[in-house]
């Protein structure tokens, strides 16, 4: 404790406190969120912060799957907030959710309300939607007032439009006016199918967006009419087989964008923020053969552990209008462009003057410190390198910790974690209940064995089994299975594998995801599964780079819900074998600290905390190198 008093102290004595990099972050929904790399989705705020200069802004993506403003700002909001600082910026996207899933341009609280009167089904209300009248702009109103009142500038975005295209154009819903369609409450009676003329936009949310803009002073971005734009210059077929992913195997999602439609959205929005003058300075628009993102960092890696990240490789108007690409990558990473077949060195052809192809990187490093790699990307005269860094921790040292969970039958405590080490393990359920375990009709495992696994199934808030809602193509962020792992206070757990059997049962609509994370307001997503076999088990492994810190909890939550038109009965999640291992370790333990001397050093204040720049690199407030 008194080195790190001295430490501080000497710290002071730096010189005067250097700029901050002013943060954008960025808050929606699903067309915006963060997906893994095994997810074929892409939201365009991962692809943002390519077209800024990251010497001066760097994006925070909050987006979110699944989130209206409401539950976004009861669920997600604070934790965004405590990232914030004077100087910020805040992106503001929101309306796929808010305008509803059941019924369409209702208050979900006041449905709720209404079906709770009736003694209706539950299942009409799933606790998103808002009114573009009320509601929808009371949380906008929200967002923009709490930001400010940090010194954050917020900036309201328009949705991206859905791909409902009608002849040369996108229909009304798809620019999230429900105006041909609507439901609404009115003297206690709940109207269906309501429609007003295309001259009245009360029922548009893009229109709402607008007019708080305007009533609240802020910057009011059109990335709808952008979108719209841009789907059209497509045409509706090339549009969805370019920009879009599969919803199913035979039918193309209309909403959630692939790599190239999530980067050229990006390209849209910052192009309309430099448009507008927002941020203008620091934002590059490439018109040559470009790298989305155009730097890999990792922030930790454990050595032996791989980790893969995803490049996409864009160009128009590239002249010679053909040509081949050499990709070269150096020690400690292979590049692929299949995801099957990786080496040192791959070679992607383009043709007709475009390029828009995927690349991937695995890195994998035997020592600790910090590493410098790089992969090149060259034809003919043109050369670009793609830098990548990597923080690599080391495992050697620590002492082995398992948490695991066997789900394989309905005995007593059958929840309990059996724990290896210094860990301990609990499970939760929200929404979710462990019905039985299937043993008059087993599930079949890759080897064709017959296993058993716990089944788990939708409850209403007071557990009680009710059917999967109809209509749903998303989570909800209030229905999950939890399996929870906690760090004792005087160890941090670095998480080398975790892995577990899921299965559907009874149904081929079975959708889920996998999330994991300390933060239980950010958590990673590690897979999402659609439309998941009958009875077939998947066993599923992640390498994520996962760090418990002393007396923090790990969460790894299963997220599912129903791609069903009609309220699913009887439908059934299967769990089994849920395992989270890693090795502990002292927090200080392997670590470098900074030396205390004459030489000069930055302060940098950020996120509340003390971290000083010296010799180029950075150490937090207890001389911890961190890059």
């Amino acid at each position: 404790m008194k080195k790190i008093f001295l430490f501080l102290m000497a710290a002071m004595m730096c010189l005067p406190m250097a700029n901050s990099a002013i943060k954008v972050h960025t808050i929606g929904d699903s067309t915006m969120a963060e997906y893994a790399e095994s997810n074929p989705k892409r939201g365009w705020g991962m692809f943002l912060g390519a077209f800024f200069d990251e010497n001066f802004v760097t994006v925070n993506n909050a987006g979110h799957s699944g989130m209206d403003t409401r539950q976004f700002y009861l669920k997600d909001w604070a934790g965004v907030k405590a990232a914030m600082h004077e100087g910020d910026y805040l992106l503001i996207q929101f309306a796929h959710n808010d305008e509803g899933v059941v019924t369409y341009g209702v208050d979900n609280l006041e449905l709720a309300a209404y079906c709770k009167t009736l003694k209706a089904d539950s299942v009409l209300s799933d606790n998103r939607g808002t009114n573009p009248q009320t509601t929808y702009r009371d949380y906008l109103r929200l967002f923009i007032k709490e930001a400010r009142a940090l010194g954050v500038t917020p900036v309201l975005v328009g949705p991206i439009c859905r791909a409902y295209f009608q002849g040369n154009t996108i229909k009304r819903n798809g620019q999230h006016d429900l105006g041909d369609k609507f439901d609404k409450l009115e003297n206690g009676q709940l109207l269906k199918d309501q429609k007003l003329p295309a001259s009245d936009l009360s029922m548009s949310y893009v229109e709402a967006m607008r007019i708080v803009g305007a009533q609240e002073n802020v910057p009011f971005i059109n990335l709808t009419e952008a979108t719209r734009v841009l789907y059209l210059s497509y045409g509706q077929t090339e549009c969805l087989n370019q920009l879009f992913v599969d919803k199913t195997a035979t039918q193309k999602d209309q909403t959630h964008t692939n790599a190239l439609g999530a980067s050229l959205i990006a390209r849209e929005a910052a192009q309309l923020l430099k448009n507008a003058g927002i941020l203008a300075d620091y934002i590059d628009i490439p018109t040559t053969i470009s790298a989305n993102p155009n730097s890999i960092t990792i922030s930790e890696i454990y050595t032996g552990v791989a980790q893969e990240r995803e490049v996409l490789l864009m160009g128009s108007g590239l002249e010679p209008a053909s040509g081949t690409l050499t990709i070269n990558s150096s020690e400690n990473l292979q590049v692929s462009v299949d995801k099957e077949n990786y080496g040192t060195e791959v070679s992607l052809a383009y043709a007709g003057g475009s390029l828009f192809e995927k690349l991937y990187i695995r890195a994998i490093y035997s020592e600790a410190g910090e590493q410098k790699d790089s992969v090149v990307i060259s034809s003919g005269e043109m050369r670009m390198v793609l830098p990548v860094t990597a923080n690599v921790i080391s495992l050697a040292g620590g002492s082995t910790v398992k948490a695991s969970w066997a789900l394989d039958a309905m005995v007593a405590a059958p929840l309990a974690a059996v724990c290896e080490g210094p860990v301990n393990g609990s499970m939760s359920v929200s929404n979710m209940a462990p019905i039985d375990y299937n043993s008059s009709k087993v599930f079949t495992d890759a080897n064709n064995n017959n296993v058993t696994m716990v089944r788990f199934h939708v409850t209403d808030e007071a557990g009680a089994k009710v059917g999967w809602p109809a209509n749903e193509y998303d989570e909800k962020a209030d229905r999950f299975i939890d399996f929870a792992v906690t760090a004792p206070a005087s160890m941090e757990i670095r998480v080398t594998k975790i892995s577990l059997d899921i299965a559907a049962h009874s149904t081929t609509a079975m959708c889920c995801r996998i999330r994991g994370g300390v933060d239980e307001a950010q958590l990673t997503e590690l897979e999402e599964m659609k439309n998941m076999p009958n009875a077939t088990v998947m066993n599923k492994e992640y390498t994520p780079t996962l760090t418990i810190p002393a007396g923090k909890t790990l969460h790894v939550r299963i997220l599912p819900w129903m791609n069903s038109t009609s309220v699913a009965n009887n439908k059934y999640l299967g769990v089994k074998n849920v395992v989270v291992e890693g090795m502990a370790f002292s927090p200080t333990q392997g670590i470098e600290t900074l030396p205390i001397n004459n030489e000069s050093c930055t302060k940098i204040l950020r996120e509340g905390k003390l971290y000083i720049l010296r010799d180029g690199r950075i150490y937090n407030a207890q001389g911890v190198i961190i890059k």
